[in-house]
């Protein structure tokens, strides 16, 4: 059924589909009866309406799945752009906010926008406004096309095999969705020899491979049945392919996946395979950032060189930032820090310091090691921070120093 509200078309979904879903949070009683009467009416199948602000969002959502629509009342809420940036910091991009207040203020509703609102309605707001508006945040109101926020796309890649770049991908995996309540998807594109499923301590199954070799395919229940749910916010795509069997798949096919990824989660991070060829270059030269991580060896220090430069690592739009893995107690054969800058032309962003009974004992757990308070902790957390955003140079600074002076 269609209805036609000022020359806006809204497709109300058959029965066979799957039913819509809201909550609000609001501040008065009549907005709460306005909201109880009418979203049953505009085929809200489940919804809940209840009393409360941001705060009480935030609280009820760090641990739930949050809904497609969620409309917030500010009304009561002295600092909205503050509250509202942190309610952003747990929604999936494919949540889709309206915010209701009782100022009607310009500005605040630019800085609204600019954050990933949906709309924002000054109340008492008349039924069709709001009408409008939760039909265009659950995209059943065909209208121009808004920006949505989309997530974003990290590659790691090991210069050279052994250098920790898998394990690095599962830390900074599990801080950025348990610690900083992200929703965080990992992908294991070594189809063949990767090892994340055992990092992780999980059973890999044959979805993406399925995901890589049929992206024409790809839909939220295809993706949906090969993800491993690792965590609450943390999920997986890793597959064990025989080493004479392993398909192949080109950087159009992962671009696919990332794509469908990134309107469901803040970060996908991928642990990018080595190849001669020009795939791996590829799929770093596509994504967001790019984390190269490499260890003290003469060799690697040459590799990372290299790679820098086929990347163009100067490009503003991307960025790419260099993690030395300290694998090994230090030795006469590493090469010292500042010579490791000078050769690659850029400093280091984060060193990850030696712990090797640590490292072994997580490894056998199938746990991060970041779960427990250490050196390597830390330098996973920075590294974690550095990606949202959080990292200041202050931390950085003093982080390096205390390093260069081991």
């Amino acid at each position: 059924m269609a209805v036609k509200i000022n020359n806006d078309v809204v497709e109300f979904r058959s029965a066979e589909a799957r039913p819509l879903s809201a909550v609000a949070y609001v501040q008065d009683k009549a907005t709460e009866a306005q909201l109880k009467d009418l979203l049953p009416k505009w085929g809200y199948g489940r919804f809940q309406v209840t009393r409360g602000g941001v705060p009480d969002a935030i609280d009820k959502f760090a641990s739930e799945t949050l809904p497609s629509v969620l409309i917030i009342d500010i009304s009561a809420t002295t600092l909205p752009l503050s509250d509202l940036e942190r309610l952003a910091r747990i929604c999936p991009p494919n949540v889709n906010v309206v915010v209701l207040g009782d100022r009607d203020n310009v500005g605040l509703y630019r800085d609204l926008m600019e954050i990933g609102v949906t709309d924002y309605l000054v109340k008492p707001v008349p039924s069709d406004l709001l009408y409008k508006a939760v039909g265009k945040a659950s995209g059943q109101i065909n209208s121009r096309p808004a920006d949505h926020r989309m997530g974003k796309t990290v590659s790691v890649v090991g210069v050279r095999g052994g250098v920790g770049a898998t394990t690095t991908v599962f830390n900074i995996g599990w801080l950025l969705s348990t610690v900083f309540n992200r929703h965080v998807v990992l992908n294991d594109l070594n189809l063949s020899n990767g090892s994340l499923a055992l990092e992780m301590g999980v059973e890999p199954t044959s979805g993406l491979s399925e995901l890589l070799t049929h992206p024409q395919r790809i839909d939220d229940v295809f993706v949906d049945r090969a993800t491993l749910h690792v965590g609450h916010k943390l999920r997986a795509l890793v597959s064990e392919c025989e080493l004479d069997a392993a398909p192949k798949f080109d950087e159009q096919a992962v671009a696919v996946l990332t794509n469908h990824l990134r309107s469901h989660c803040h970060f996908i991070i991928q642990d990018v395979i080595r190849t001669p060829g020009d795939l791996s270059a590829a799929i770093l030269k596509q994504s967001d950032v790019r984390i190269l991580v490499m260890d003290c060896s003469l060799a690697a220090v040459r590799d990372c060189a290299r790679l820098l430069t086929i990347l163009n690592a100067d490009d503003e739009n991307v960025k790419t930032l260099i993690v030395l893995n300290r694998t090994r107690l230090q030795s006469v054969g590493d090469v010292p820090l500042p010579k490791i800058e000078k050769f690659i032309g850029r400093p280091i962003d984060v060193v990850i310091p030696f712990e090797k009974k640590k490292l072994a004992m997580s490894s056998l757990m199938g746990e991060p090691i970041v779960r427990r308070k250490s050196p390597m902790s830390d330098a996973f957390k920075l590294l974690a921070q550095e990606l949202i955003g959080q990292r200041t140079a202050k931390n950085q600074r003093s982080w390096l120093a205390a390093l260069r002076g081991r």
